[in-house]
C-alpha cells in the first residue's frame, strides 16, 4: 500500500507509521482488557474508600479518548483491510494534528490523575477533575435549554466532598491544559517544553491559525505571486514532522498506560503489554507471508 501526498511517502517513513499503528492498536487491546481495577491496587482501594466517583474510570477515560483519536489515524494510514496496489490519498493537514492534539490532552489528564504521591492527593485530584467536568456539563445543559438542576446537585456534592478533603488542594480549580501537559511530561522525566510545543502547534492547526501552514507542511517548488509578497502554492503534510511528533506522543502515552496499569492491575504489566501487541499484530496485514509476525511472536514469547 502506498501513501500519496504530493507524491509517494518514503518507505522508511511508512515503516515507522506501520510500527506506530501497531503500537496504537496494541494499547487499545490492553485498555479493552483492563477495564475493571483489581481490589488489591492503589485505585482499587480508593474505589472502596470513596465511591461517589470512580478514579480508575476517570483515569482510563483519558487513555480511551487518546486511543479513539489515534485509532482514526491508524485506520486511515494503516488500514486493517488492504488490497494489492492500494493507495491512500490524503487531503489537508489540519485533521492529522487535530487528532494528535486530542491524544496529547487525553494522555496528559490521565497521567496527571495517576501521578499522585498518596491517597489524599489522588482523591483531591479526582475531585478537581470531576468538579471541572460536571461544572462544564451544567453550563452546557443550560445553553441547550435543559434543566441543569440534576447536574448542579451532583456538583454540590462534589464541592462538599472537596471542602471536607484532607488535602486542601481539592477545592482548587483544575489546572489549565498546558499545565496538565507540562506536569504529565515532567512526571515521566520527559521534556515539558517539547510537549507544550507539540500541543500548541496541534491546537493552532485545529483552530485554523496561520502559522501552522508553514510550520507543519512542505510545499511544491513553484508558486504564483498573486500580489507582492503573497504566493499561491500547493502544500501537504510534512511526513517527517508528523512522524516525529506522533512518536513522541506515543512515548508519553505508553508511559501513561503503564502508570494506569500500575494503579489498577495486579497482573504482570509486561505480559499485558506483550499480549496486547500480539493480538494487534495478528490482525495487521502482512507483506512478507507472516515472517515478521512469526519473528515478533518469537521475541514476545507468545507465538
Amino acid at each position: 500500500m502506498e501513501q500519496e501526498f504530493g507524491g509517494p511517502v518514503d518507505p522508511a517513513v511508512m515503516q515507522r507509521w506501520a510500527e506506530s499503528a501497531l503500537k496504537i492498536r496494541g494499547h487499545e487491546e490492553v485498555l479493552l482488557a483492563s477495564a475493571i481495577p483489581d481490589v488489591d491496587t492503589a485505585f482499587g482501594a480508593l474505589e472502596i474508600a470513596y465511591d461517589r466517583e470512580s478514579i480508575s474510570q476517570w483515569c482510563r477515560e483519558g487513555l480511551r479518548s487518546a486511543s479513539d483519536h489515534l485509532m482514526v489515524w491508524a485506520d486511515h494510514a494503516v488500514p486493517l483491510v488492504q488490497y494489492k496496489g492500494q493507495v491512500v490519498h490524503s487531503r489537508g493537514f489540519r485533521w492529522y494534528f487535530t487528532l494528535l492534539r486530542g491524544a496529547i490532552e487525553g494522555f496528559a489528564q490521565s497521567a496527571w490523575l495517576s501521578s499522585s504521591g498518596n491517597r489524599a492527593e489522588a482523591l483531591a485530584r479526582l475531585l478537581r477533575i470531576a468538579r471541572s467536568d460536571v461544572g462544564e456539563q451544567a453550563k452546557a445543559w443550560r445553553a441547550m435549554g435543559r434543566d441543569p438542576a440534576e447536574v448542579r446537585a451532583r456538583l454540590s456534592r462534589l464541592d462538599a466532598d472537596a471542602a471536607d478533603s484532607p488535602d486542601p488542594s481539592a477545592v482548587k480549580q483544575l489546572p489549565a491544559m498546558v499545565d496538565l501537559i507540562r506536569a504529565a511530561a515532567s512526571s515521566f522525566e520527559l521534556d515539558p517544553d517539547l510537549f507544550e510545543g507539540h500541543w500548541r502547534a496541534c491546537s493552532a492547526a485545529a483552530h485554523g491559525k496561520d502559522w501552522p501552514i508553514l510550520e507543519l507542511q512542505v510545499f511544491e517548488s513553484t508558486a504564483n505571486e498573486w500580489r507582492p509578497g503573497q504566493f499561491l502554492t500547493r502544500g501537504h503534510l510534512d511526513p517527517e514532522r508528523w512522524t516525529s511528533m506522533l512518536e513522541d506522543v506515543l512515548d508519553l502515552g505508553s508511559r501513561a498506560l503503564i502508570r494506569y496499569l500500575q494503579r489498577t492491575s495486579t497482573s504482570s504489566i509486561p505480559v499485558l503489554l506483550r499480549e496486547g501487541l500480539w493480538r494487534a499484530a495478528q490482525v495487521t496485514p502482512q507483506r512478507d507471508d507472516g515472517t515478521y509476525l512469526s519473528e515478533l511472536g518469537r521475541r514476545l514469547g507468545l507465538e
